[in-house]
């Protein structure tokens, strides 16, 4: 009984998921951008340096290519962040998200990012 106990623990913890970005030590953040909580995952450690922030694009779910370009990035600051109602579901996800809008979300979100980073220098990829 304590063989099948500890196989099915081993099995278990086998399955959990773990994003790729944590793997790559980026570390998460919630961005709020009222009424909107975005998702976002940075690895900051050259402060004022130019920072990269690789952004999702509309499909769901997300694609792990974005995500892999950043975890790839061996740059100092670098960072990823997903569209409006990707990850956090809120009451206003019931309603339909322009792009244009989604991009102004999205801006707002980085310019949090900025502040962590402590640059004005930014380069944005993978917006569709």
């Amino acid at each position: 009984m304590k063989k099948g106990i500890l196989f099915l623990i081993l099995f278990l913890s086998g399955c959990t998921y773990r994003n790729p970005l944590e793997k790559a030590d980026f570390r998460f953040q919630t961005l709020v951008v009222p009424p909107y909580v975005l998702s976002g995952w940075y690895r900051i450690s050259k402060q004022g340096e130019p920072l990269t922030v690789y952004v999702e694009g509309y499909e769901v779910p997300p694609s792990a290519t974005v995500r892999e370009q950043a975890v790839k990035d061996k740059g100092g600051n670098v960072a990823y962040i997903a569209r409006p109602c990707q990850y956090f579901q809120t009451s206003v996800c019931a309603k339909e998200i322009s792009s244009i809008e989604s991009d102004r979300i999205v801006l707002k979100g980085i310019e949090q990012l900025k502040k962590k980073a402590a640059t004005n220098e930014v380069t944005v990829k993978g917006i569709k």
